[in-house]
């Protein structure tokens, strides 16, 4: 794949030469990833940053008591592997595939020498990790302190605007796997998606969402 002329690339690599991107591609990998797999495990040797071409993705932190806690759902154009850089050498977290998806594997060292030699670059990178961590922040503080129904309205209405893009959509994320992301119990998620669609503000039908009231749910998102 010509990776210079790639419409899928990161905004990060927009101001890359032509000559920093055949340095990418000889050191590029391109992997596919079934929806369940693993695709880079917590504690374990970081040599790549991982750049999602197709599909979606969930990162998350594994505990001792198996339970684990979803950091956060990563779209088409997102980039894993981000914190490892400069650092211990380990991925800190565990992605896995959330659907079928399709990865390009970059050295890791290799984009270590572009940010020291690319102010551009190393100032887009960072704006990535940042608005990534202050999110994570914010999800965070929501799960910690907002009542659960508000909990799962903003996170439905992140799914719609940030990761589908579309008020109508597959859900990809198992009951457990909201229940995770939000600090909840998969019944109590079961339960709010009930009645959100019983006051006709969601149409839900198996994994099938439909935002039908997007204004009413914004409203639960911020109530105390």
């Amino acid at each position: 794949m010509d990776c210079y002329n790639c419409i899928k690339k990161s905004r990060c690599f927009q101001n890359l030469s032509k000559e920093d991107f055949e340095k990418i591609k000889s050191n590029k990998l391109q992997l596919s990833f079934k929806k369940g797999e693993i695709i880079c495990k917590q504690g374990t040797y970081a040599a790549n940053i991982m750049y999602l071409n197709e599909g979606s993705a969930k990162t998350y932190l594994e505990s001792t008591n198996r339970k684990n806690n979803i950091i956060s759902v990563l779209a088409r154009g997102e980039m894993i592997g981000l914190p490892s850089l400069f650092s211990s050498r380990v991925y800190p977290y565990t992605a896995a595939a959330l659907e079928d998806c399709k990865i390009c594997s970059f050295d890791i060292r290799l984009i270590e020498d572009f940010i020291r030699s690319d102010g551009v670059f190393a100032s887009s990178l960072i704006k990535c990790i940042n608005e990534l961590t202050i999110q994570n922040y914010n999800r965070y503080i929501f799960n910690t302190q907002r009542p659960l129904k508000s909990r799962l309205a903003d996170i439905l209405i992140h799914l719609s605007e940030d990761i589908y893009r579309s008020n109508e959509f597959t859900l990809s994320l198992s009951r457990m796997d909201l229940a995770e992301w939000t600090q909840m119990a998969p019944e109590s998620i079961t339960r709010l998606l009930s009645n959100f669609k019983k006051d006709n503000i969601i149409d839900v039908k198996n994994k099938k969402i439909k935002i039908k009231d997007m204004d009413s749910l914004k409203m639960i998102s911020i109530a105390e």
